[in-house]
C-alpha cells in the first residue's frame, strides 16, 4: 500500500511538472518572444507548451481547435520552391522580431513547425544581412532597418516578414511576434533573473541607442536590466553578428532551465502577454502545442542564414550566400534527409546511433 502511494505522488508530481512546462512553453508561444529571448521558445518549444491545468483547457481559449495547419494565417505567400515542390508542406513558420528603442529590428529569427514530422526548425537571420531596396543606401540596406517605416517612424513587422521571405527564397510566412527590450527585461525579472556565467568583460555605451553595457566576467544571476544588457552586446565576438546569434543561443537555454524551477508561472505569462506584438491566436496555438505532442529535444534544429561578413560603403554587412545554397539549406529543412544507418546495425535490432 505504502508503494501504491509513493508511486501516485510521484505521478503526481510529474503531471504538475509537465502542466507547468506546457503552461509556461504556451505562453511564450503565445508571444514568441522575439528577440533575444525569443529562443527561449525556439531552443524549447515543444518541451513546454502551455496547457492549462486542471480543467485540461487553456486560457482564454473557448474558439474550436482548427483541424489542420490549413487553417493558420499566411501573411506572406508561398513562392519558388515553396509553391511546387512544397506546396503540399503542413509547416507554419513564425517570424520573430525583438524590437529596439530605434525601432530596428536586432534579432529576427523564423520559427518552423512541421506539425506531421513534430520537428521543429529555428533559422537566424543576422540582423546585418544585406537587403537590396530601391531608393534606399548605406544602413537602410540592413535587414534590422527594413521594419522601420522611413516614413512614420515607426515599426512595420510585415515588411520584415516580406524581406525574410525573399531572402530565405519566398519562404511563405504565417503570422509575425514583436517583443521589445523592455519587454525581454520585464519577462527576465518576472521569473527572478537568470543565473549565467558571463563568458568575458563586456563594456560599450552608446548614447544614441540608450545603450549602457557594463557586466563582469563570471558566474552571476542577471536580472532583467543586465540580460539585455548581455543579449545586446556585439563587439567583442570575433565572428561578429554570427558570434552574437551563438551566445543568445546560449543564454536562453539558460533561461529555460531556470524558468523550469518557478513554482508559480503567472507572472512571467502576464509579463509575456503584455509585452509581445503578435498576430497569432491562442486557437492557433492550442493547435501547434496540440499537434506537437511527443515531440523529442532531438527534433529541434536551429541554423543560421549562410553568408559571410563584407564591407559595403564602409558599412558592415552580412552578405547571404548564393540562392542555390540558400535553397539546399531550406530544403534540408522541409524534406531533411534520412539520418545514417548506426555503424553495425542491423534492421529493428540494432543500436541505435546517438544524436
Amino acid at each position: 500500500m505504502a508503494d501504491g502511494t509513493a508511486v501516485a505522488a510521484r505521478r503526481k508530481r510529474g503531471q504538475k511538472k509537465s502542466s507547468f512546462l506546457k503552461v509556461f512553453v504556451l505562453t511564450l508561444v503565445i508571444a514568441i518572444i522575439a528577440g533575444t529571448v525569443g529562443i527561449i521558445l525556439v531552443d524549447n518549444y515543444l518541451n513546454k507548451p502551455i496547457m492549462d491545468k486542471s480543467n485540461g483547457g487553456l486560457i482564454g481559449v473557448t474558439d474550436p481547435l482548427p483541424v489542420t495547419a490549413e487553417n493558420m494565417e499566411i501573411l506572406v505567400p508561398a513562392s519558388g520552391m515553396y509553391q511546387t515542390e512544397f506546396a503540399d508542406s503542413k509547416r507554419v513558420n513564425i517570424l520573430l522580431l525583438g524590437n529596439t528603442d530605434e525601432v530596428l529590428t536586432d534579432t529576427i529569427m523564423l520559427l518552423s513547425i512541421d506539425p506531421e514530422s513534430k520537428r521543429v526548425d529555428i533559422i537566424s537571420v543576422p540582423r546585418d544581412t544585406y537587403y537590396p531596396r530601391e531608393g534606399y543606401g548605406a544602413s537602410w540596406l540592413k535587414l534590422n532597418a527594413v521594419f522601420k517605416d522611413i516614413k512614420t517612424g515607426k515599426g512595420d513587422p510585415m515588411a520584415s516578414c516580406q524581406a525574410v521571405s525573399d531572402i530565405l527564397g519566398g519562404c511563405p510566412i504565417n503570422y509575425y511576434a514583436v517583443c521589445s527590450y523592455d519587454g525581454v527585461s520585464a519577462i527576465i525579472n518576472s521569473m527572478g533573473g537568470v543565473p549565467y556565467d558571463v563568458p568575458m568583460d563586456m563594456d560599450y555605451v552608446s548614447v544614441s541607442q540608450n545603450l549602457y553595457i557594463h557586466l563582469k566576467a563570471g558566474q552571476q544571476v542577471l536580472d532583467g536590466d543586465h540580460a539585455v544588457q548581455y543579449l545586446r552586446f556585439r563587439e567583442g565576438y570575433t565572428n561578429g553578428d554570427i558570434g552574437r546569434v551563438q551566445a543568445q543561443q546560449a543564454f536562453v537555454k539558460a533561461t529555460i532551465k531556470q524558468a523550469m524551477k518557478i513554482n508559480n508561472i503567472l507572472p512571467v505569462a502576464n509579463a509575456v502577454v503584455n509585452n509581445v506584438d503578435s498576430r497569432i491566436t491562442l486557437n492557433n496555438v492550442r493547435y501547434l502545442v496540440q499537434a506537437s505532442q511527443g515531440m523529442s529535444m532531438d527534433n529541434v534544429h536551429s541554423t543560421i542564414l549562410p553568408g559571410v561578413p563584407q564591407m559595403i560603403g564602409g558599412l558592415s554587412f552580412y552578405m547571404p550566400a548564393d540562392s542555390a545554397t540558400i535553397q539546399q539549406m531550406m530544403h534540408d529543412i522541409y524534406a531533411p534527409p534520412a539520418p545514417a544507418p548506426a555503424a553495425g546495425s542491423s534492421g529493428a535490432s540494432g543500436t541505435t546511433a546517438a544524436q
